[in-house]
């Protein structure tokens, strides 16, 4: 085979890469559930949409650990997982998984928040409890 048939055939399998590529992508982003607006104070703590109490620790900073519990959880949720970000801005991959502690009771401890480069503290926090997303904006110290 030629040195020319060669790179051809390389860059057609880099085009057909980046095009999967691509179609995976927008296939993910299309299978995510959509989050439910839930305005929540919440270092205060709130009821979501769906009945479960949401509070988060009584401070929350982007540099120190903090705690996040719900209450009021049925028995039949598969799981429940949190993550961070900001409106147009990607803060990486951040999922935190809640954990079971009885009496309808989930929660995460020592949670770390992304840094934001920008130096900015409003964050979004995704809710996800069993496969249904409830969003709520925050600000970090």
């Amino acid at each position: 085979m030629s040195k020319n048939r060669k790179l051809l055939a390389a860059a057609v399998l880099l085009l057909l890469f980046a095009a999967a590529k691509i179609f995976l992508l927008y296939w993910w982003q299309n299978r995510s559930p959509q989050a439910q607006a839930a305005p929540c104070a919440v270092t205060q703590g709130c009821t979501l949409p769906n009945g479960i109490y949401a509070k988060f620790s009584d401070r929350i900073a982007a540099k120190a650990p903090f705690d996040i519990e719900l209450r009021g959880v049925p028995e039949h949720i598969g799981s429940i997982t949190v993550s961070f970000s900001m409106k147009d801005m990607d803060m990486g991959f951040n999922r935190y998984k809640l954990l079971p502690e009885g009496s309808g009771v989930w929660a995460a401890r020592n949670i770390r928040l992304p840094l934001c480069i920008e130096r900015r503290s409003d964050y979004l926090a995704d809710i996800n409890i069993g496969g249904t997303v409830f969003q709520t904006a925050f600000t970090a110290e």
